[in-house]
């Protein structure tokens, strides 16, 4: 998304593919990337023996912890949880909120992980 506008950064967020009218083979390679990482996730989740399970506040607070730490500010978390595409910095503020939930370890970092794998492919 780098190459992109940040408009159309934040409207992919929201919409997902069909918000890039003409993708490039670059861009298409980098969404094969996506998918096969995102299958590599699925299938270790199910061979990891763990029970699914949906993040508490705690958990979600954790991550919130990291991201501050890593540099999230207030306005970022609050255009993240709203996804508010007129946000200027939304894709740059969601690849930190990545980042921070790739940096929680333990349970509460399985639980962010699985949920937020489960939205991205649901959406």
């Amino acid at each position: 998304m780098a190459r992109e506008t940040p408009a159309t950064c934040n409207n992919y967020l929201r919409n997902g593919p069909d918000a890039i009218s003409a993708p490039g083979d670059d861009f298409l390679a980098d969404l094969d990337r996506i998918g096969a990482t995102l299958f590599r996730a699925f299938g270790a989740a199910k061979r990891s023996g763990l029970p699914a399970a949906v993040p508490s506040d705690q958990d979600w607070s954790l991550v919130a912890d990291v991201f501050t730490k890593i540099g999230g500010t207030p306005a970022e978390m609050e255009a993240i949880s709203s996804a508010n595409q007129d946000f200027p910095g939304l894709c740059p503020a969601m690849a930190k909120f990545y980042e921070a939930a790739l940096l929680l370890h333990g349970e509460p970092g399985w639980h962010i992980k699985t949920a937020l794998l489960q939205a991205i492919v649901e959406n």
